[in-house]
Parts: structure tokens; sequence; C-alpha cells
């Protein structure tokens, strides 16, 4: 039966977004957040004494780069500019993380289904029933750090536990070589508070539901399926109701294959996605020039991504080779390398800045994202741990125009037998799991519950 593994994105088609503005508009608030001011003082300087001179220039100095600090993006002034929204850093199952995002030759089961269609059809080396099922449940906190996006923008809250929150969940059912996966990601972001003590909160709700067939005897898995989403933005200000700003939602298709030849250790993947690109704003129940302070953006857009990698085993017995065990209860490393390319959004820009009302260009060249990973089944039956890392790219420019320096991400993570059970006349173990993943002003950590497969 298969066990929640990690998945690799998949292959949408084109699809159209609808921005939704809510009713509510009152007065603009001011944006200006996160200006600095530069302020000198005083120099009393003595033109007998040399070393004055150099510190006035030290001064100056500092005086300067102050003024550089304070300088921002341009403001928002109208309607044509284009939302990125894309994400840099891996968010998925406590697996995928832990391996530090290297998951297209190890996709599979319920978590897979996250990210590749054809996942719900790669069933574990241990299935042999004509049916099986599978499912996963996944809670990520991104608000451990103080730049999510990578964007240089850095965030001076503190967020509690449940603030900037991750959940994904889903489930498989497997019928000879079908399987069918219905699985779904609620995502947080909390963003600085504004001058006013608001803080804007963008949610997005993704919901996947794939169809996918073995063929070749299981060594290769394809899959189809349609990825259904809303992303919206809102405001939350003390003692009232958190009002709504406008919504996106859209559809596409997604498709993907898995790769498994029989008697070898080694396994491979690839996805590719197309861009999505949403509509104008054609109906409006408040004016998108002023909306609750914001002028809202004519388009948002998904850049199109390919995704290519593999894995390979070290252990006792070939890794693509059915057991008839009901677990394979053996010690072995797995280790795993993908890369990943992102493509431009012509025109887009960042949406923490334009929470505060400005423009940061983002998404303008092709990123690449290399990750590597690796596992090790330590007590076998009841402990895996994990390692991995990935480089982020940066998307954004400064405000002098100058590519942001990416970064890189360290992840760890590991799995523990908590419970073995018998239900439908078959024995089933259950695993928690635990993630996280750091680099430079980023913080992300999460639990995990699931089936050990």
């Amino acid at each position: 039966m298969p066990s929640s593994s990690s998945a690799v994105s998949a292959r949408p088609g084109s699809t159209k977004w609808r921005l939704k503005p809510s009713a509510v508009c009152s007065s603009p608030r001011s944006s200006n957040l996160f200006a600095l001011s530069a302020k000198a003082s005083s120099l009393s300087y003595d033109a007998g004494v040399v070393r004055g001179r150099h510190l006035a220039a030290a001064l100056a100095l500092v005086a300067g780069m102050g003024s550089a600090r304070a300088q921002e993006f341009p403001a928002v002034t109208d309607r044509d500019f284009t939302l990125d929204l894309h994400q840099g850093a891996v968010l998925g199952s406590g697996r995928i993380v832990g391996m530090g995002g290297a998951a297209q030759g190890l996709a599979q089961g319920s978590a897979g289904s996250l990210f590749n269609p054809a996942a719900p059809a790669a069933r574990s080396d241990t299935s042999t029933s004509v049916f099986d099922w599978d499912f996963h449940l996944d809670f990520l906190n991104t608000s451990l750090g103080s730049d999510f996006d990578n964007n240089g923008i850095r965030q001076e809250t503190e967020f509690g536990l449940f603030q900037g929150p991750v959940f994904t969940g889903g489930l498989v059912g497997q019928y000879g070589a079908w399987g069918l996966g219905v699985s779904g990601v609620f995502a947080q972001q909390q963003l600085e508070e504004q001058a006013d003590g608001s803080r804007v909160v963008p949610n997005a709700v993704v919901g996947r539901v794939s169809l996918a067939r073995a063929l070749f005897d299981y060594q290769l898995m394809i899959g189809g399926g349609v990825r259904a989403g809303t992303f919206s933005m809102g405001v939350d200000a003390e003692g009232s109701a958190r009002r709504n700003l406008f919504s996106i939602t859209g559809s596409s298709l997604e498709a993907g294959a898995i790769w498994r030849p029989h008697d070898h250790d080694l396994r491979a993947g690839m996805s590719a996605s197309l861009p999505v690109s949403s509509e104008n704003v054609t109906d409006t129940e408040c004016d998108p020039l002023d909306c609750e302070g914001f002028i809202l953006p004519d388009h948002a857009a998904l850049p199109w991504q390919l995704g290519v990698g593999g894995a390979w085993r070290f252990g006792p017995t070939r890794w693509n080779r059915l057991v008839a065990a009901r677990w394979r209860d053996e010690k072995a490393l797995v280790v795993a390398a993908d890369l990943v390319v992102t493509g431009r959004v012509p025109d887009g820009y960042g949406l923490e800045a334009f929470s505060r009302h400005q423009l940061q260009p983002s998404g303008r060249s092709v990123s690449w994202s290399p990750r590597v990973g690796a596992e090790y089944e330590w007590i076998p039956g009841r402990l895996r741990l994990r390692v991995g890392a990935y480089w982020e790219p940066s998307r954004f420019r400064d405000p002098a125009g100058e590519d942001i320096t990416g970064r890189a991400h360290g992840t760890m993570g590991l799995d523990v037998r908590v419970w073995q059970f018998h239900l439908w006349g078959k024995d089933y173990r259950l695993r928690t799991s635990i993630t996280g993943d750091g680099a430079r002003d980023y913080g992300n950590g999460g639990l995990s519950l699931g089936f050990w497969g």
C-alpha cells in the first residue's frame, strides 16, 4: 500500500483567473511603512586633528547608506500591473520539505498527488491487493522567519504558532492499475502591520482531483487532473472582522509521469506546468482605484515551470521489486536530486510590496533551483531520518533595480512509527513526521500524519 511520500509540481494547462473585489470601500491609508530616516548628529570639528576629518567622512558614509535604505519602491498609481503569485520556498508534505524539495523520482500516494497527478497510481512496493488506499495530513508554520518571499523586505512583527500556517491533506484510492486522488492546501501569510495598526492577510486555497494509470506492469505511471484554487487578500483591523479586498479564482489541467524500471534501484520523474494568467477586472462592486485604500491589480499570474529529477536507493534488495511482506523493514539509504526551472512574469510585481501600496519588480527573468536530499531508514520499521538542501533564487529587485541575491536552504526531518492496527482485514502502521527548513531570514517547521509504507 502506498506511503505518504513527496511529489512534484504538475503540468497545468492554461487557465483564466477572475478578480472579484469585495464591496467594502473606505478612505485610503498611508503606505509609508518601511521608510527610514537617517539622522546625523552635529560634529564638532577641530581642523588641527586629522582623525576628526576621518570621522566626519565615516559619518557621511553611514548617512549615505541610511539614505539608500530609506529609498522606497514606486507607489501604486494605476491598475496597469501584474501580481506575481509564484512561491519560491518548498512547501508540501514532511518528506518533500525534509528532502530539500527533491521529489520528482519519489512521487507516490496521497502526499504525492499534491504535486504530480501520476502519484495516485504509484503504489508502494508492498501493495499487492486489488484495492488499496492512502491518506496524509500536514501542518507547516512559515512565520518563523522575517523574509518569507526572499524579497529583501524584513518584517519586525513576531507572529504566533498559527499565524502564517500551511495545511495540506489528501486521500487516494487505488483499484488495479488505476488511482484516484483528492488533495488540498490551505496557506496563509501574515504581513507587516500597516501604519494604522491593521494587517494585510493573503490566503490561498487549492484543491486537486487526479486520475492516474500504471502502464507496462507498473513501470510507468501517467496521470492528469484538475486544479482549482482561490487566492484572496483581506485586512485585519483590531476590534473588527476581517474585510476582504479581492479574490482570484481559477482552474487548470495538470499532467505528470513517473518511471520505475523493474529490478533497478533508480526512479525518475518529470513535470511541467503552463503559465496561469488572469483576466482584467470587468465588474466590481467597489471602486478598483480605491477599494479599502488599495488600487487593485489588472492581472495576476503564475509562471510556467519545468522540473526533472531522479532518486537512487542503496539497500540489501532491489528498489523496484514487489515485496510479498506487509512492510519492507530493512536499512536503506535513498538519495535524490531535482532541477526546477521557473519562467518569467512580464510586468510582474511582488505581493508584499503591493500590500504596502508599492511596486517591487518580480519574476523578470528565468530562475533555476537545484535540490538534493537523502533519507535513511535507521531503525527498520520504526525510524527514518532525512536531510536536504536547495537553492531558492530570488525573483525580486531592490529599489535600485538590482537583482536580490538568492539564498541556500538546509532541511531536515524524521518519521516515527507510532501505532500499528488492523482494519478491513489488513494491518496498518501510523507514522508521525517532523520537518524543518531554515535559510537566511526564513524558517519553516511542521508536523505530519500518515501511513508508514
